[in-house]
């Protein structure tokens, strides 16, 4: 990775340069921030406890008792508050005021006493060592230590003579090589988080073609059975929230047995090629088409008018070379029976399918003259033919 490359990824906690990177990323990185304010705060609150209790038995004053309660109390509500917020800026926010108003109180404390201790100086370090606690990236972490260090420094030489020279020096290299761990840190921290964030992904995107390949027909790219039996509850739920109609159709080519016999599989393969094709590109993504075996196919519609896009398909399927070279040779016909359920009913599947099935066989029927259509039952008649 390029210096140039290396800087802007350490940089932003949420640029992965990649949108859909980032939307896989978001959710991790918000329960990672998250996380790490509600140790930095359960950290501070104990530590202030732990300060308040001690002064207190002590007799220390009561700016000591006071500031340290407030800490104590801040901290228990940004470990509260952590827990309810869902923005990753609003999490670093709450960690960044947690860790600024500690510098804050540390050095009104030492302003009050005109001391400036080691240990005062030690609890400052801490402070900006905990900073890698929350999965900061470098402009985040940058910001924080900043305002802290301008904080520190520029409130312990705004009075003169108050505080030691060698005390405010000591505190300068203190900062300073504080500041510098942790940039570090946190530079490294980022640069491993996006890289495991990273394969990760590829895995996952990986994982999911893999398992979009195992539902699909090699053949016509259509979708499986084992799709249907998974996806069609989801389908028929997102037509029934949408207010619309789902409509299904089981439709085959007719007599396809003689294709293969006359003109060879490779050329019934073809066709069944492009008709799966140019199906799923005229269905979008308002459809969807199965292979269900063989010849046979199943499509889910969720907009109206599904026998006149069949038709417009039909239309397009006249060009394919596969189609209109077995055509100037013989008829080729494609049969289909379809079956509905409005958004105020439950779409059963078995029963769609059952009912589209029984519709396509009687329009066979029909076609080889065995069975009117019109002396089956009525859910049943609602069927098509179509000439390829």
């Amino acid at each position: 990775m390029a210096v140039k490359d290396y800087i802007a990824d350490i940089w932003s906690a949420t640029d992965f340069r990649n949108a859909e990177l980032a939307r896989y990323a978001e959710p991790e990185i918000r329960e990672e921030t998250r996380h790490g304010v509600q140790i930095m705060a359960s950290l501070s609150l104990f530590i202030n406890i732990g300060v308040w209790l001690f002064v207190s038995m002590n007799g220390a004053g009561s700016l000591h008792t006071y500031s340290h309660l407030a800490l104590a109390a801040l901290s228990l509500h940004v470990l509260i508050s952590a827990r309810f917020v869902d923005d990753i800026r609003a999490l670093q926010g709450l960690g960044m005021v947690l860790l600024v108003v500690s510098a804050l109180a540390i050095i009104l404390i030492a302003h009050r006493t005109s001391d400036l201790s080691i240990g005062m100086m030690a609890a400052i370090v801490m402070l900006l060592i905990s900073v890698p606690l929350v999965p900061w990236a470098l402009r985040d972490a940058a910001i924080v230590v900043v305002l802290t260090i301008l904080l520190l420094i520029s409130s312990v030489m705004s009075v003169p003579g108050r505080f030691e020279l060698e005390s405010i020096w000591l505190l300068q290299l203190l900062v300073l090589g504080s500041a510098i761990v942790v940039g570090l840190l946190v530079a490294k921290n980022t640069a491993v988080r996006k890289q495991d964030m990273r394969a990760r992904f590829e895995l996952e995107k990986a994982r999911r073609e893999m398992e979009l390949l195992s539902l699909r027909d090699h053949l016509t790219g259509a979708w499986n059975r084992r799709y249907l039996e998974t996806e069609f509850p989801k389908i028929a739920e997102k037509c029934r929230k949408e207010r619309k109609i789902l409509h299904i159709a089981v439709l085959d080519i007719d007599d396809f047995k003689r294709i293969n016999d006359d003109f060879g599989h490779q050329l019934a393969d073809q066709v069944l090629a492009s008709l799966g094709s140019v199906f799923i590109r005229r269905l979008g993504s308002n459809g969807h088409l199965v292979r269900l075996g063989g010849d046979e196919f199943l499509i889910l519609y969720c907009e109206n008018d599904l026998e006149e896009l069949i038709s417009q398909t039909v239309d397009e399927l006249h060009n394919e070379p596969a189609i209109s070279q077995i055509a100037r040779v013989c008829t080729i016909s494609l049969s289909a029976g379809f079956a509905s359920a409005g958004p105020n009913e439950k779409a059963e599947p078995k029963q769609l399918f059952v009912t589209a099935d029984k519709a396509l066989y009687a329009m066979k029927r029909q076609r080889q003259r065995t069975r009117p259509v019109e002396e089956l039952d009525d859910t049943v008649n609602r069927t098509g033919r179509w000439t390829l």
